[in-house]
């Protein structure tokens, strides 16, 4: 799943909650799970709450955000906030992991939106899960 490509492609200083005390260059390198308003605005309050505003996330997950029978179509605003995190960060990763729940998801109208989107590099499906139609996409911005 989502652990295992974070595994992948990031140093392990990065997946961890502690930092080794005689490695002075993993003091910042920490995961926290934090809400988002989804909206540019949103972005920017909670990146000046962090102290992170010219330097943006490094890594981004959201995960079950998209489904249109009962968030609506809310995920014009993901996307949204999406692509202000990556104007930001253009070397921000945002990791999208979906349940597939029928065609009227919404999630094949996210994803287009998305690779539309004026910072989106580029939007690669990673992972496919047969079983349960689990999805993950991974999205980069313009580097």
């Amino acid at each position: 799943g989502v652990h295992s490509l974070l595994e992948e492609n990031f140093p392990s200083t990065v997946i961890s909650n502690e930092t080794s005390s005689s490695d002075s260059s993993a003091a910042h390198h920490y995961i926290r799970a934090m809400p988002l308003s989804w909206s540019r605005a949103g972005v920017h309050s909670l990146l000046e709450q962090l102290q992170l505003s010219t330097a943006g996330f490094d890594i981004v997950l959201n995960c079950d955000c998209v489904f249109e029978p009962l968030y609506g179509k809310s995920w014009h605003l993901l996307n949204e906030s999406i692509d202000e995190l990556l104007r930001i960060n253009p070397k921000c990763v945002v990791v999208s992991s979906m349940e597939r729940r029928g065609p009227a998801d919404g999630i094949d109208l996210f994803i287009e939106e998305m690779k539309g989107m004026e910072y989106v590099g580029s939007v690669e499906k990673v992972y496919y899960e047969e079983k349960r139609k689990i999805e993950i996409y991974v999205t980069r911005g313009l580097e």
